[in-house]
């Protein structure tokens, strides 16, 4: 890869740079030019008074040592009377100036399309390094995605213009001197020095300007920085009185900036005088050389007005493009190392072939023998490493891989799926090396399972199809996806996400009439098995005892954030309600109850005791806000006035409507109590706002709630929590009713369809079916990633999962039913111990990995092995 980011550019598109340099020079050089005769010819004849015809674009080149008339004729151009001339010479320079807007953008067009490949050409380089990069380049790896980044963020003016602006810089230069020539030879020289001029006076400026700047970031960072450590030594500085001490800790550091931000500042403003000086000094300096006259000068030799504006105008046209060329001077110099070390991280990523292999990859066998000689490797992701391995195991079969954790049996497993590189000899499958394979090609055909599953953001069910073809995704219907799911363990959870997740009525019909008549069938298992005092269904009629108090009220599912729990107390409207039905000062006073017990209770217990947590109406952190609520107010009356009070009795009302009498039990909640908060209900359905009837969905027994879980919508009500193992039980009859009710597989396919997001940890109101990735535990994501495998159909399945947490009857289950799947098939798993395989089938070769390296077995056992 190049190493200087102009050259990077010009690689990605060197047609497009060349077009882009031809256009810019090879036509906007003539064009400036004719620009510059016409604005000569327009002044000449504006400033004469003669009668005569004038010339127009009459180019004369005049030679030190020549008189002005005795100049040769480089191009005629045209007689012109006075009155014709001014009109011709406006609509050339209009024409002119509309060939330069519609040049400048195509110009500009290439350089954006060459910026924009030079970008899409960068990034691919470094996803195909990182896709291509061995186990082992954990730290480049690392350091890259900085790298591109802060490349990519500096580099884009360099890649758009980096060669057009210089090629237009030194164009624009020689049309000065051009210009000074045609005007008068003696301004040729004073043009050359007053160009080197402002580029020296440039270059000064930018570099004392750079150091300026980045010692005012310094200077900013700092300040930043000491005022929140400032904030942080707070506590400490108010209890040791130390405020001077800080004080002039800080009036020391700020002085030591000042003073090196007053030298940067001096020794720029120095640098603005010669630049200062110049802006007086050229402009005098060019008109008194082209009105200068020698002894033996003639009235043919002086410079006319309109020659000396064109000469004016290509000088600072050229010195216009000279600063700016100095300008992408300075981002290069600040990219090029920047560059230089993207490079030579791509290049050590890329992958080396042993010997002269050819890098095109070799088509794969469809059988043959896994083959290992002299070979040493090390895993970076277990940390264990193997020496002098030498094996041959044909294939299809059943191989076991027999070692402790840290033996070297999971590198082993890596090694034999290529994943990992060996550092010494090679594995050959069918003859040929694994390395010569094609890496995507490799991982389907042999699969490796040997770690957790990194979640990618999707369905569920993308993450398990991950890495999956085409042909595989559609192969792999949803009872075979099931079959899999039961196959690894990971049914339980994706049948359980499934309960949690929500079904739209309108997306799917269907499914919500199913929900809605098993919803029934479930009522009338519940009654048949004597469980119906489990569940305690929503009926507007009466108080739901499982539930608190603002979902009795609410009696629904909060669409919107407008009504969730966090929020309802402080809504308008529902505190509207409960003033109108007279509920203000009886939630008041819960609230204070509940505070003032839950105090009491947890008195002598931390604020990160489990049942604090568990049992606790309010957070930790508001511990000490209810306790002085509680000392300051015996009773729920005498508030203080203003904002304070209110927002003394918002927090108690919030606590009420949290309370549920089932679960606290502090006797707060009587029938009559009840009953009026069923009437509160029912006043806040029927005088509910238009603006606020979208925000939330009542329960409707003949209807499907969208914004409940699936399983809130089977039960149709809250279990009961004042009998021992009630839980459960009603969960085993739920599962037994969506069997009958053929509804299983919708429950697996709403699981499949759980979205998982980054650092999402607990879905929000609303959004049962997204999960964190802290949502998904080691074991399933074990569990994933062995999926992820079995849906590629590989020809070599290698299992190095880690079975040392598994109980040894579970363990033989699993590995029979694998072995069963995988009947016909090339399979290789690692295994604990040899208990373990004494308790299996015989394996078709047992391989005991025991110091990093692989030991004998018994000839019985290893007839198809070579060691």
């Amino acid at each position: 890869m190049e190493r200087d980011p102009v050259l990077f550019a010009w690689a990605s598109s060197p047609r497009r740079h060349a077009a882009a340099l031809g256009l810019a020079v090879g036509l906007g050089g003539p064009l400036a030019l004719f620009v510059l005769l016409c604005l000569r010819d327009l002044i000449s004849v504006l400033t004469r008074s003669s009668p005569d015809f004038l010339p127009f674009l009459r180019i004369a080149l005049p030679l030190p040592g020549h008189h002005g008339d005795e100049a040769p004729i480089l191009f005629q151009g045209w007689s012109l009377p006075p009155t014709e001339l001014p009109l011709i010479a406006l609509t050339s320079l209009a024409a002119a100036a509309l060939l330069l807007a519609a040049l400048g953008a195509a110009v500009a067009y290439l350089c954006f399309s060459v910026q924009a490949r030079a970008t899409a050409r960068l990034r691919a380089r470094a996803t195909e390094a990182i896709l291509a990069s061995p186990p082992g380049a954990r730290e480049d790896l690392r350091a890259l995605p900085g790298l591109v980044g802060q490349a990519l963020a500096r580099m884009g003016p360099l890649s758009a213009v980096g060669i057009v602006v210089p090629g237009l810089t030194l164009a624009a230069v020689l049309l000065a001197l051009v210009m000074a020539e045609l005007t008068a030879p003696r301004l040729v020289p004073v043009i050359a020095l007053l160009l080197a001029a402002v580029g020296l006076a440039r270059v000064l400026l930018a570099s004392r300007t750079a150091a300026r700047r980045s010692l005012r970031h310094a200077d900013t960072a700092a300040t930043e920085a000491g005022l929140r450590d400032l904030i942080r030594r707070m506590p400490a500085v108010r209890a040791h009185g130390a405020a001077a001490f800080e004080r002039r800790r800080l009036g020391l550091r700020a002085r030591a900036a000042r003073t090196a931000l007053a030298r940067a500042e001096a020794r720029l403003a120095y640098a603005r005088a010669p630049a200062l000086a110049l802006v007086v000094i050229l402009p005098a300096l060019l008109v008194a050389t082209a009105l200068w006259q020698g002894e033996a000068a003639t009235e043919a030799d002086n410079v006319l007005p309109g020659a000396l504006v064109a000469a004016a105008g290509a000088f600072a046209l050229a010195a216009t493009l000279v600063a700016i060329s100095l300008r992408l001077w300075s981002q290069h110099r600040a990219v090029a190392p920047l560059f230089r070390t993207i490079a030579e991280t791509l290049d050590a990523l890329s992958p080396r072939l042993p010997g002269n292999r050819s890098r095109q990859a070799a088509p794969f066998p469809e059988a043959g023998a896994l083959v290992a000689k002299g070979v040493g490797a090390y895993d970076p992701g277990s940390g264990e490493r193997l020496t002098g391995v030498d094996l041959a195991l044909p294939m299809p079969a059943h191989v076991a891989i027999v070692g402790h954790r840290g033996s070297g049996s999971r590198a082993l497993a890596a090694l034999l799926a290529g994943q990992i590189e060996p550092t010494a000899g090679a594995v050959t499958y069918g003859g040929t090396d694994l390395r010569a394979f094609d890496s995507a090609e490799r991982a389907r055909r042999i699969a490796l399972a040997g770690s957790e599953a990194i979640l990618i953001e999707g369905t569920l069910r993308q993450n398990l199809l991950y890495g999956a073809r085409s042909g595989d995704r559609e192969a792999s219907g949803l009872a075979e996806r099931i079959a899999i799911l039961k196959l690894t363990g990971l049914d339980a959870f994706v049948y359980e996400r499934g309960l949690e997740a929500s079904v739209d009525p309108e997306d799917d019909p269907a499914t919500a009439e199913a929900v809605v008549a098993a919803r029934w069938a479930m009522r009338e298992a519940l009654a048949s098995e004597g469980m119906a005092r489990l569940v305690e269904p929503f009926d507007p009629a009466r108080y739901n005892h499982q539930a608190d108090i603002g979902e009795n009220i609410l009696f629904g599912e909060a669409v919107s954030p407008a009504f969730s729990q966090a929020r309802l107390a402080a809504h308008p409207y529902l505190r509207a309600v409960l003033e109108a039905e007279d509920l203000t000062r009886a939630l008041v006073d819960v609230g204070l109850q509940v505070a003032r017990s839950t105090v009491e209770i947890f008195a002598d217990l931390p604020d990160d005791h489990p049942l604090f947590e568990t049992f606790s109406l309010f957070p930790a952190a508001e511990r000490g806000y209810f306790e002085d609520l509680v000392a300051r107010q015996p009773e729920a009356r005498g508030f203080r006035r203003g904002p304070a009070g209110h927002r003394d009795r918002e927090r108690l009302i919030g606590l009420a409507l949290r309370y549920s009498e089932t679960r606290h039990r502090f006797g707060l909640i009587d029938e009559a109590l009840e009953q009026r908060l069923v009437a509160a209900r029912h006043s806040f359905a029927a005088m509910l706002p238009p603006r606020y009837r979208e925000k939330v969905e009542f329960y409707d027994p003949s209807r499907l709630t969208a914004a409940a879980s699936l399983e809130e919508n089977l039960l149709f009500g809250r279990i009961t929590q004042g009998e021992a193992g009630a839980e459960g039980r009603v969960r085993a009859l739920v599962r037994r009713v969506l069997a009958e009710q053929g509804l299983e597989p919708t429950v697996y396919r709403l699981g499949l369809a759980a979205r998982i997001e980054a650092g999402v940890a607990v879905a929000g109101q609303g959004q049962r079916a997204i999960l964190g990735e802290g949502a998904i535990g080691p074991r399933e994501r074990v569990a994933i990633e062995f999926v992820r495998c079995l849906v590629r159909r590989p020809d070599i399945l290698v299992v190095g999962l880690s079975l040392d947490d598994r109980k040894p009857d579970e363990i033989t289950a699993r590995i029979e039913r694998l072995r069963a799947l995988r009947a016909g098939a090339a399979l290789i798993v690692c295994l604990p111990d040899e208990d373990t395989l004494n308790r299996q089938a015989p394996f078709d070769a047992v391989l005991r990995v025991e110091r990093n390296t692989v030991v004998s077995g018994d000839p019985q056992e290893t007839e198809a092995v070579t060691v």
